[in-house]
């Protein structure tokens, strides 16, 4: 981080030395200039100004000016000097600033004076002035700004002195002034720092270029050759011959034209040779050997001995290839061959120049790539870089161009034809990278974030295009990421209201605003409560309660899940401590905690303070976390059933292999997703899914829960299918701490309404059709005081 915090004050250094050298080269220049018109404006205004005001004034300006050129002088000593640079760029902003004070002051006080010829020469000299200070400063923008502000204010107040209908014209000019003036100070600077920078680019490449080319140069050798007049070789010597790869012999009398490609250079050389004309420098392709080479070629006529040519060879093929490899370089990404930002922009602008300027834009990352890079390491996130590239194309037509612009950063150029198109694209794009990548043996899931916008509708250039495809991409990783959003006006004003939220975020845990709030989960046997899920809220003294759904994702993204995380584990083992022995408490535990070197530590330490039973905890984990670099997370996974605690797999059903991740790992328990259970009364598919899933549990050991239970009827069939837990409204919403004591069915124990709702159930079977109102009503009762 030092070395590049150095290359950036050195390239600070090196613009301030360039700015600073375009305010020197004219400084001497300038001095005489204010000095002259200082002298004119006092022989204009001797008569009315005391000789003893007007020797101060020309004093001070002098000092003003001699004060300037003399921390000017041998600045170039301070070339490699970043903190000498920037003291000198502060002293001529102070140094602009004390001379537009000085003309201001001057005319705001020769102005009450004035007549009103001399008046007129004071509103010519003021607007000279300002305009000479405006180029004289221009490399230095704060500068030029000081300068004119200070002499307009001076002018300005001046007029609004005099009070009259012409004065108050002339500030009204004097203001139209000034503003064009800064406008264009605004506009020159930047356009002067873009040429240094430019000019450095290009030398530096040239540069590159040139090491590259004498390098190459001086591995080359050349070789003669000689012609008769029908264009055959003649006395071909061995160096030729090794050139070629050939036996010597083989080049006797051989056409010269025969050797080279079919090209427009080679019906040039063909038209030299017909002609009988000199020529220099001409460039042919041949095949040496199966390798194409470039051969540099120049002859002139005659030479005796009935030779119609004698000429010269240079092998450039080094060179080009160099040539060849620098232009590549500069167009194409080194990582995954893919355009790079120079190139696309390149095309991206080409786009907008037709006459339409139809384009469509998606730019897209990938999600959670910089804690797979930083846990698995970089050669992994290359490959994975490159693949998720390859990937990308994978999902296109192959006319969109596809570029990686920067670090996990991709775009994808969408032409005009095809902008219909561009949704599906993206929502391949998005299915595809959802699906895990093997890269050396892990097993590796990513996703992608997509943000659209289409010129000219969502732009009217490249970089308002690239602007609002970005900030459409954040709107997609505030939905949740691994998902693609288009751009819509107002989304910079959701960009700008998620970074405050982060930010407070980020001091959430130091103001202690974190709650976690819990959920009662039922046995079904018992009907009692066996245990509690730890589920956290942020109750923010501005925003009020903040759902996780809100918080989470910019948890993860910005890496505060694992303080958030380690936070939560202390507190709910703390709040267990409290509980009778009989209850439990259920965490669950993100992918990025699962990769935390300190995951196990921080469960060990809280266990020992709060003098827990491991076997009172149960971790709960979603198949994503097994999906990235399973192998390092089931070994976590082991270390902590290995302390005892209970593990359980959440959301089981809804990914990609769940039944392969219960071969790999014994879990404790599993938790059915509340998709299956919403259904589970109404439909026979969900039933039967269900019914599985309990069947394998308590096949392989495990108990279940089942998530979303919210009426009464979807217990009562979780219950005859035989699963073993159940939580949801139906019992209780998550509640604080101290409201627990309130999760009791509070009319009469549990068991008795268990045993009440099997005898309505048993009611319902013998009583057949004929009594079902009468039995509903009933079960209506029944349930309500079960309630």
């Amino acid at each position: 981080m030092n070395r590049f915090n150095k290359l950036a004050r050195r390239r600070e250094a090196w613009l301030d030395f360039q700015l600073l050298s375009v305010i020197a080269s004219n400084r001497y220049a300038s001095a005489a200039g204010n000095l002259v018109n200082s002298i004119i404006l006092a022989v204009v205004f001797h008569a009315v100004v005391p000789a003893a005001q007007g020797a101060m004034a020309l004093a001070a300006l002098a000092l003003i000016v001699g004060w300037r050129l003399n921390r000017l002088a041998g600045f170039e000593a301070l070339e490699d000097d970043a903190a000498g640079l920037q003291k000198l760029v502060r002293a001529m902003e102070f140094g602009a600033l004390a001379l537009g004070a000085w003309w201001g002051g001057v005319t705001a006080y020769l102005m009450t004076l004035a007549s009103g010829d001399q008046r007129m020469f004071l509103g010519v000299m003021m607007a000279g002035m300002m305009g000479a200070g405006a180029i004289s400063f221009r490399s230095l923008q704060r500068a030029a700004q000081f300068y004119i502000s200070a002499c307009a204010i001076g002018a300005m107040a001046a007029f609004i002195a005099l009070g009259s209908t012409a004065a108050l014209a002339a500030f009204c000019l004097t203001v139209c002034y000034w503003i064009v003036l800064r406008v264009n100070i605004i506009t020159n600077g930047r356009d002067i720092i873009r040429q240094f920078v430019q000019q450095r680019e290009t030398e530096a490449a040239a540069e590159t270029i040139k090491l590259l080319l004498n390098d190459f140069t001086e591995q080359g050798s050349d070789c003669l050759f000689e012609l008769d007049a029908h264009g055959r070789i003649v006395n071909p010597t061995e160096k030729l011959a090794k050139a070629l790869e050939r036996p010597v012999q083989t080049l006797d009398n051989k056409l010269f034209l025969d050797m080279f490609d079919e090209t427009a250079e080679r019906r040039a050389l063909a038209e030299h040779l017909l002609q009988g004309r000199a020529f220099r420098g001409l460039i042919l392709s041949l095949k040496v050997a199966g390798e194409c080479r470039w051969w540099s070629i120049s002859a002139r006529i005659g030479g005796g001995r009935g030779l119609a040519f004698r000429g010269v060879i240079t092998d450039i093929t080094a060179q080009r290839h160099a040539e060849e490899k620098v232009s590549y370089m500069a167009h194409y990404d080194g990582l995954t061959d893919l355009p790079n930002r120079f190139l696309f922009s390149e095309k991206l602008n080409r786009a907008f120049s037709r006459k339409s300027g139809r384009v469509g834009l998606m730019y897209l990352d990938l999600d959670n790539f910089k804690s797979i890079n930083d846990t698995l390491g970089h050669p992994i996130g290359d490959q994975l870089l490159k693949a998720a590239g390859k990937r990308i194309e994978q999902c296109l037509t192959g006319s969109e161009m596809v570029a990686r612009l920067g670090g996990d950063e991709f775009a994808v150029l969408v032409k005009a034809a095809n902008i219909g198109r561009i949704e599906d694209m993206a929502n391949a794009i998005v299915e595809a990278m959802g699906k895990p990548f093997e890269l050396n043996g892990h097993n590796v899931v990513v996703g992608t974030s997509i943000g659209i916008a289409c010129g000219p509708d969502h732009g009217d250039d490249a970089e308002k295009l690239l602007q609002n495809a970005d900030l459409a991409l954040y709107s997609a990783k505030s939905q949740g990421r691994n998902r693609f959003a288009v751009f819509e006006p107002g989304m910079d004003e959701a960009a700008i209201a998620r970074r405050l939220l982060e930010l407070d975020l980020r001091s959430s845990l130091g103001n202690e605003e974190m709650r976690l709030h819990y959920q009662s989960v039922i046995d079904i046997q018992s009907g009692e409560v066996s245990g509690y899920e730890a589920l956290i809220r942020w109750e923010h003294p501005e925003r009020g309660f903040v759902m996780p759904d809100k918080f989470i994702p910019i948890a993860e993204e910005t890496g505060l899940i694992v303080q958030i995380g380690e936070w939560v584990i202390r507190q709910a083992l703390a709040d267990l401590a409290t509980w009778d022995d009989r209850l439990s408490v259920a965490i669950n535990l993100s992918p990025s905690q699962m990769r935390s070197p300190s995951l196990v530590t921080t469960i060990i330490n809280a266990l020992a303070r709060n003098d827990v039973a491991p076997h009172r905890v149960c971790l709960e984990i979603t198949e994503t976390v097994l999906m990235q670099d399973s192998e390092a997370n089931i070994e976590t996974l082991h270390k902590l059933s290995g302390l005892g605690l209970q593990i359980a797999l959440d959301d089981f059903g809804t990914g990609y292999s769940s039944l392969n991740y219960l071969r790999s790992f014994p879990f404790n328990k599993i938790k059915i997703d509340r998709c299956f259970v919403e259904d589970i009364d109404t439909r026979e598919d969900c039933r039967a899914i269900v019914r599985s899933v309990v069947g394998l549990a308590s096949s392989l050991g495990m108990s279940t829960t089942a998530e979303g239970v919210e009426r009464q009827a979807q217990f009562d069939q979780l219950r005859d299918e035989g699963c073993g837990e159940v939580q949801g409204f139906l019992y209780s919403k998550a509640v604080p701490a101290h409201e627990l004591t309130d999760l009791r069915m509070p009319s009469q124990s549990s068991k008795a309404v268990i045993a009440q709702l099997e005898a309505a159930r048993q009611l319902r079977a013998e009583a057949g059709r004929k009594n079902v109102a009468a039995l509903e009503l009933r079960d209506s009762s029944v349930s309500c005081a079960a309630v």
